[in-house]
C-alpha cells in the first residue's frame, strides 16, 4: 500500500511538498489533455464550474499519489482556498475568458484563509486559448503587485520569474506578509517607499487594518464643506507633517498635502495654497504691533501652536506616530517628551526663511509659540 501524505509528512516536509508538486503538475496534465480532446466544453466553464471540475479530477488522480480521494474538499465561497487536499494542502482556482495568463486575484489579508493550510497551488485557467490551457503553479510565485478594488488584491501572473513576484520586490516572503499583524500597512509603506525612490507624487490611499491612528470616512469630502473646526485639524496635521509647506516655493509643495489629505482624511481639495494664505496679514503680536505685516500661514502657525501642542504630547502623539513616522520622522529624533519643542524650532527656522525669501525682517517665531502669543490682523 502506498504511503498516504500524513505519513511522509511526519517524517519528511520536503517529500511531503514534493508530493503535493506531483499531484498539481498530474493535475495539469489532465486538465490541458481533455481541454485539447474538448476545447467548447472547457472554454465556456464558469468560475464556479471550473472548481468542481478541478475536485473532480483532483479526487479522480488522488489514488495514485499519496494523497485520498476524500482529501479532496471544494469550500469555495466560505474560506481560503477554494480547495483543500487535507489539512495541510489547498488550491486556488482562477481563470480568464481572455487568452492571456493575467488576472486579478485573492485579497492580500486573506481574513478567510484556512489556518491549517501550510501549501497552496494556484490552478488557472486561460479559458480564450485555442484550446483553453491551464497551469498550476505554488500560489507565492504567480502574484506580481497590488491593485485595489474594495480592498488590496494581488495580480496574477502564471508566467513570473521568482525576481518579478511582489514578494521578491518588497524583499519579503508571502508567509511573513500574509502573517503580519498589519499586512495592508507593510504593502502601503512598500509602495509609498517606492514612490519616492523613483520620485513619483504618489500616495498609496488604501486603508490600514492595523491602528495607525487614521481613520478615513466612507464618503469623500470636499473642504469647502467641513466645519471650522474640521478645517482647523487638517491645517494643523498638514503643519506638522509638511512644514516645508511654509518657505518652498512652486506649486509642487502642496502636491503631498492634498494626496495625504485625501487619503488619510477623505478630503478632497482643489486649492491648498488657500488653506495657509488665505485670510489677511498679521499686523499685531498680542497687542502689540509689529514693524511689518506677516504673512497669513504665520497666523496659522502661531494661532494653531496651542492645538498642535496637544496634539503632539502625551497621550494623544501615540494617536499621530505612523504619519509622523512616514512623513517627517526628524521631529521624534530627541524623544516623545520633545516633539513638540522640535517642531516649534523647525517651523520657526522655516517662517524666517520665508521672510528672507520676501525681504522681510525676521521674527522670533519660536518664542510667540512657546510662550502662547497669539498673532492678529
Amino acid at each position: 500500500m502506498e504511503e498516504n501524505i500524513i505519513s511522509i509528512r511526519k517524517r519528511d516536509l520536503g517529500l511531503a511538498s514534493a508530493a503535493f508538486a506531483d499531484f498539481m503538475s498530474m493535475t495539469e496534465n489532465c486538465l490541458n489533455s481533455r481541454a485539447e480532446v474538448s476545447p467548447k466544453q472547457y472554454s465556456s466553464l464558469s468560475a464556479s464550474e471550473l472548481e468542481q471540475l478541478s475536485v473532480d479530477i483532483m479526487k479522480e488522480i488522488a489514488p495514485s499519489t499519496p494523497f485520498r480521494d476524500t482529501d479532496i474538499q471544494l469550500v469555495s465561497g466560505h474560506s481560503f482556498p477554494d480547495i483543500m487536499a487535507g489539512c495541510y494542502y489547498g488550491v486556488e482556482v482562477k481563470s480568464t475568458q481572455s487568452n492571456h495568463w493575467t488576472s486579478t486575484g485573492s485579497s492580500i489579508v486573506e481574513s478567510t484563509r484556512n489556518k491549517t493550510v501550510e501549501d497552496i497551488y494556484l490552478l488557472f485557467g486561460k479559458l480564450g486559448g485555442k484550446p483553453p490551457e491551464f497551469k498550476c503553479r505554488p500560489y507565492q510565485n504567480c502574484l506580481y503587485d497590488i491593485a485595489v478594488t474594495h480592498s488590496p488584491r494581488y495580480l496574477i501572473n502564471m508566467e513570473l520569474s521568482e525576481e518579478q513576484t511582489i514578494f521578491y520586490k518588497m524583499g519579503m516572503s508571502y508567509d511573513k506578509l500574509r502573517t503580519s499583524e498589519d499586512t495592508i500597512g507593510l504593502v502601503r509603506k512598500y509602495y509609498k517607499q517606492k514612490a519616492i525612490k523613483e520620485d513619483k507624487k504618489e500616495m498609496p490611499w488604501w486603508l490600514s487594518d492595523g491602528d495607525d491612528g487614521g481613520t478615513v470616512n466612507v464618503n469623500l469630502r470636499h473642504y469647502s464643506t467641513l466645519s471650522a473646526e474640521e478645517k482647523n485639524y487638517c491645517i494643523c496635521q498638514c503643519l506638522i507633517l509638511f512644514p516645508d509647506v511654509i518657505h518652498r516655493s512652486g506649486p509642487e509643495k502642496y502636491i503631498n498635502i492634498a494626496l495625504w489629505l485625501c487619503t488619510y482624511n477623505g478630503v478632497l481639495i482643489s486649492n491648498v495654497r488657500d488653506m495657509f494664505s488665505a485670510g489677511g496679514q498679521a499686523k499685531f503680536i498680542d497687542d502689540k504691533q509689529l514693524k511689518e505685516a506677516l504673512p497669513g500661514i504665520v497666523i496659522r502657525i502661531v494661532n494653531n501652536a496651542p492645538v498642535i501642542k496637544k496634539m503632539l504630547s502625551k497621550p494623544h502623539i501615540y494617536d499621530f506616530l505612523e504619519p509622523l513616522k512616514e512623513n517627517n520622522p526628524n521631529l521624534l529624533s530627541y524623544g516623545l517628551d520633545r516633539v513638540f519643542e522640535v517642531w516649534a524650532r523647525a517651523v520657526s527656522s522655516n517662517v524666517n526663511t520665508l521672510l528672507q525669501n520676501k525681504g522681510l525682517s525676521t521674527v522670533n517665531v519660536f518664542d510667540w509659540i512657546m510662550n502662547g502669543q497669539m498673532l492678529k490682523k
